[in-house]
């Protein structure tokens, strides 16, 4: 452990942490290295957040953890806060404040989250979206996985902001059926991620979908989050 640099200690403490934060302190205690990587800043500021478990058994501890990341400017942790206000909170400005704030800073869920909220809130009188964002297609899969895996999702009894559930209502979801896309014979195909097979859909479609998709999932991610005293 000794011959280790510290940006890899920095990374083997960070993903302990995210696994229990009693064996981040235990870890600390039982080598010096650790210990030294994890009394600075940069530690905190780029700590990994999103799949930080919630140790029923260590709620002070995981509370004392977040708030020291988020104090320390940790992209993850204002995009966590962030959430929480929007979704649970309902200061929706507050919420999207820090959303966008979090994605300048890095953090990759966050910047998805950013554009995927511009797509939602440009639907028109029709129930299109417009103001494509520039990811890919693949890109859009990968950041689906995430948000609808199992150490992400869930729902703790709380509802989404009225405004945002009014805009999904908006959207069409079913622009396909009355596009030229969905006429072409032989049908074409895509492969997501995960091996499944899709029918292709050109561009408006497919935002359209991801944008309708996006609003009835999104929300599950939001977590509770520790308020300053």
């Amino acid at each position: 452990m000794d011959s280790l640099p510290p940006s890899m200690l920095h990374k083997i403490l960070s993903t302990v942490a995210t696994m229990n934060i009693r064996d981040f302190g235990s870890a600390r205690i039982a080598f010096p290295g650790f210990n030294e990587v994890g009394r600075e800043d940069h530690f905190y500021r780029s700590a990994n957040l999103i799949y930080l478990n919630d140790w029923v058994d260590e709620v002070s501890a995981v509370r004392t953890f977040r708030l020291k990341c988020y104090r320390s400017g940790n992209p993850e942790a204002i995009y966590l806060r962030g959430m929480y206000e929007f979704f649970i909170l309902h200061l929706v400005d507050e919420g999207r404040e820090k959303i966008h704030l979090a994605g300048e800073r890095g953090c990759e869920l966050a910047q998805f989250v950013d554009g995927m909220l511009n797509l939602a809130f440009s639907v028109d009188h029709r129930g299109i979206v417009h103001n494509y964002p520039a990811f890919t297609r693949q890109h859009v899969y990968k950041m689906f996985q995430i948000i609808c895996s199992w150490q992400l999702s869930g729902h703790w009894d709380y509802d989404k902001p009225g405004m945002f559930l009014s805009v999904a209502e908006r959207i069409d979801p079913n622009v396909p059926c009355d596009c030229w896309c969905s006429h072409i014979d032989p049908p074409e195909f895509e492969v997501s991620l995960d091996g499944s097979r899709s029918r292709w859909k050109c561009d408006r479609c497919f935002w359209n979908c991801a944008a309708w998709d996006f609003c009835y999932q999104i929300h599950l991610t939001a977590r509770t989050w520790p308020i300053e005293d």
